[in-house]
């Protein structure tokens, strides 16, 4: 039997946290990776989006900065050298950066190689929907973007996929609900809790906490 001591937690205490009340849409970065641009681009933007759209990119690293990442399916990721383009980009991003948003852009139906890509990505957008659908849609990934239970969700599944044990994915969320009431985000994932995780692991979780959600919440 495993014993915890310590203060006990639960995610419930989180759900009055909004960050949104003080900040506008503005403050949530989009990118959008899509060989032919985005065509409403301009009209995302008057409604006060903070959006930046790229014909491709070269480096993984490219996406750091964006919790909502937009991504066409084909015509991108030709440094990857991965004949799933854009898919595989998706694949990287959910790799390496899990709590993100993950947005399948395509005008067109693949094949049956690509459902495990799709079923990676958050939702997809196709191509033919019109600006308010666009609007309405990046309102509700925004919410869920600075949501910080929605978020802890991410990142649990991520260590658990990642085979990190039980007991330690329990002390990393006692410590994320204390790092958000508190305002302090050194109380999350501290040296004694990330003991013995990989590299890998370990490095997801200090992006984690350079990430939109402590930014907006923390400061």
């Amino acid at each position: 039997m495993v014993y915890i001591i310590g203060k006990q937690f639960s995610l419930s205490q989180l759900k009055d946290i909004n960050p949104l009340e003080n900040h506008s849409r503005a403050s949530v970065p989009i990118l959008c990776i899509d060989d032919e641009g985005l065509e409403y681009e301009e009209i995302i933007r008057n409604h006060g989006f903070n959006i930046r759209v790229l014909r491709d990119i070269e480096d993984i690293k490219a996406v750091k900065e964006y919790p909502i990442v937009i991504c066409d399916i084909q015509g991108v990721g030709k440094s990857f050298g991965s004949k799933y383009e854009g898919a595989h980009i998706i694949q990287e991003i959910k790799k390496h950066y899990p709590e993100k948003i993950v947005i399948a852009h395509t005008g067109q139906k693949h094949d049956a190689r690509y459902n495990k890509f799709f079923e990676m990505s958050d939702f997809t957008l196709p191509k033919d929907i019109d600006s308010d659908e666009w609007i309405e849609n990046l309102d509700s990934t925004i919410k869920k973007v600075v949501d910080p239970i929605e978020q802890w969700k991410r990142m649990r599944d991520f260590l658990y996929k990642n085979e990190v044990t039980t007991k330690q994915v329990y002390l990393l969320e006692m410590e994320y609900i204390d790092s958000i009431l508190s305002k302090d985000k050194s109380k999350f994932a501290k040296n004694k809790t990330t003991l013995g995780l990989s590299a890998d692991v370990r490095g997801v979780l200090q992006g984690f906490v350079a990430s939109l959600i402590f930014k907006l919440v923390i400061g």
